[in-house]
């Protein structure tokens, strides 16, 4: 079709096609976009769709049939990779024009809410904004400094680099004296108003038209979040780079966006590790250091949150190997934490394969629920007073708290901790999430329960509502994913595993389980592979792993394999670990300690006596593995009869 000579967006200055496009190459062929191919040709897609004038058939839908290939009969509503990618490529644009594209002369923003590029004019560099505004540009002036947009009669974002340039007013013609005095009056009123309310926003202390949660984005809306919370905070400053070539001698530079040798770079491992920290639900990534809160580590006031720096050099060999090297820093006492050395990492094949692989290494030591991250942040909890002064996060510690020790007693409490906590605050997704996992245990752990609502009820509405307000969590996901297998539902089942291993493929828990479920589903092969993986990454799982592993090896007849597994599972408490073990110990033909562990399992969790039928269906839902396990724990002692299945 025949290209117009401008293009207009709404809230942006007109801009020519070619001005356009040439930002657009800028774009594709920087560092952020480089390594992610999905990104780019997202980006691509809504680009040259708003130039053909097709804005409205810049959707959800077609984004996923055009720019990601996805089959036509895709469902945006039941698949969330849309949502996920957008929000990835709004960080990497803002990654790029914070540093490789502050010199650009026109800006392409994808704004919250939409899908529709703003082309924005940036500023040239080095020039400055002028220290006065004339009188009759005050208004404006004053706005733009607040975030306001008097020309739409609303409120637009603080940061100058994510709205418009403010318009440039007329000059006003000739008026009388007196008018001239009285304008200026208002003009005078309105400034002092202005200014006011802008340093008490500035300052936390002012705030009498609700300003703060309409300015989305600006400067001070990270600080609240992570504050509101008090989860860890981590920033991942700049990866270093030393050695040799960053790649071996004679290799062929990779085409822009291939996934070639090329693209592991020091870059592309910070980007994707930050990348990776920013899916995990118990981290708040610091999008750069003037994010930073400013913290109180000492002293009556001191606070019971926790920061941290992650920085990293990758050192090149003359071989074509590398090394990279991370440290973990405590941003309040300035001590390294943590620190590891990833070496004879060879490039070649698909290098975004191997970044994967490195990055869950990496998360698995640090961003996991049992990682270093959360140990040192329990730690100055528990220095600070306890959970009960950590804010909503010291409920989460006592849920994580409960799921080390399986007691009832520590159940109810993580239990009232989180809803007092989401009837507080209606957005806290994770406490949703956490209190769906807690209502699943009475069920799976013999947990008694609270309430004349059966357990799987309340646990899928609570899921609901976090899956509702976190799309892209990849937790919400995974508890779905449980909620789903412990009510029989199959397809659903596999769909919200899918969903959260694609979501976040670094999270060696989501693996784990979700390989665990499908030994349990009947699709043995690749739920072993699933575990094999997350065992590999992490060693010291938590226990639900531990007997996912068990029931793999107890399903293809390994006795040795069980045994060893189940030999993590010393815990008296928990009740699927009871289960687990007393199937590997029958299996090995230990019946005396199968029968203890028997014993032990319906003292815990009474529903397997009651209704032992309804529980074998529960936890193995293909009936083939259901058979063999009836079979086993019958030969065990344990009273089978047909039983209709509850809650």
């Amino acid at each position: 079709m025949p290209e117009s000579t401008t293009v207009e967006t709404p809230g942006a200055d007109a801009a020519s096609p070619d001005a356009v496009r040439r930002a657009l190459a800028h774009v594709l062929a920087s560092d952020e976009l480089r390594s992610s191919p999905q990104l780019a040709n997202i980006l691509r897609f809504v680009v040259e769709a708003t130039l053909d004038g097709r804005r409205e058939a810049i959707k959800g839908y077609t984004i996923a049939v055009e720019a990601l290939g996805r089959d036509p009969s895709f469902d945006p509503q039941a698949d969330p990779i849309v949502r996920v990618e957008a929000t990835r490529l709004r960080r990497a644009l803002e990654r790029y024009y914070a540093g490789a594209g502050a010199a650009d002369d026109l800006e392409i923003a994808i704004p919250r809410g939409s899908y529709v590029p703003h082309f924005l004019p940036r500023p040239a560099a080095g020039t400055l904004a002028p220290a006065t505004a004339p009188a009759e540009d005050a208004p404006e002036a004053l706005a733009d400094l607040a975030g306001v947009d008097l020309s739409q009669g609303g409120l637009s974002s603080g940061n100058p680099a994510e709205r418009p340039a403010a318009p440039v007013a007329a000059p006003l013609p000739a008026a009388p004296p007196r008018r001239r005095i009285g304008v200026g009056l208002a003009l005078g009123v309105l400034l002092v108003a202005m200014v006011l309310v802008a340093a008490g926003l500035a300052l936390g202390s002012l705030d009498p038209l609700g300003l703060r949660g309409v300015l989305a984005g600006s400067q001070w809306e990270p600080l609240e979040r992570a504050n509101r919370l008090g989860i860890p905070m981590i920033e991942v400053r700049d990866f270093e780079s030393t050695g040799g070539p960053a790649r071996p001698p004679g290799d062929t530079p990779a085409p822009a966006g291939a996934a070639g040798s090329g693209d592991f770079t020091a870059q592309a491992i910070e980007v994707r590790v930050r990348d990776a920290l920013a899916r995990f639900d118990l981290l708040d990534v610091l999008a750069s250091p003037d994010a930073r809160p400013a913290l109180r580590c000492s002293g009556e006031e001191a606070s019971p949150s926790s920061a941290f720096a992650l920085g990293g050099l990758v050192e090149n060999h003359d071989d074509g190997t590398l090394s990279v090297l991370l440290r973990l820093s405590d941003l309040c006492d300035g001590t390294i934490v943590w620190s590891r050395e990833f070496d004879s990492l060879r490039r070649g094949g698909d290098a975004t394969a191997l970044e994967i692989g490195l990055v869950r290494d990496i998360m698995a030591a640090i961003a996991e629920p049992y990682g270093v991250i959360q140990a040192r942040a329990r730690a100055r909890v528990t220095a600070a007073g306890g959970p009960a002064v950590a804010g909503p996060y010291g409920c989460v510690l006592i849920a994580y708290s409960y799921w080390r020790s399986y007691l009832p007693a520590d159940h109810e409490a993580a239990r009232d901790c989180l809803e007092k906590a989401v009837a507080a605050d209606r957005t806290f997704a994770l406490g949703y999430a956490l209190l769906a996992e807690l209502n699943l245990d009475e069920i799976r752990a013999g947990i008694p329960p609270r309430a004349a609502t059966p357990a799987l009820n309340r646990a899928l509405a609570a899921v609901e509502q976090a899956v509702e307000l976190a799309p892209t969590s990849a937790f919400a996901r995974r508890v779905l994913m449980d909620v789903h297998f412990f009510r029989g539902e199959r397809a659903a089942t596999l769909a919200a595993g899918a969903s959260a291993l694609e979501l976040n493929p670094y999270d060696v828990d989501i693996l784990a389980d979700f390989g665990g479920r499908l030994v349990a589903l009947g699709d043995r092969a690749r739920g072993e592979a699933m575990l094999a993986q997350a065992a590999h990454a992490a060693p010291g799982m938590p226990p639900w792993v531990d007997y996912h592993r068990v029931i793999a090896a107890y399903v293809r007849g390994d006795a040795a394999a069980a045994a060893a597994a189940a030999d993590h599972l010393m815990g008296e408490g928990y009740a699927p670990g009871l289960l687990a073990r007393a199937l590997a110990s029958h299996l090995a033909g230990e019946d005396d300690a199968a029968r203890a562990d028997v014993a032990k399992l319906v003292a815990i969790a009474p529903g397997w006596a009651s209704e032992p039928d309804a529980m074998i269906g529960r936890f193995f839902p293909d009936a083939g593995i259901a058979r063999k396990v009836r079979a086993d724990l019958a030969d065990l002692g344990l009273k089978l009869r047909d039983s209709a299945a509850a809650n």
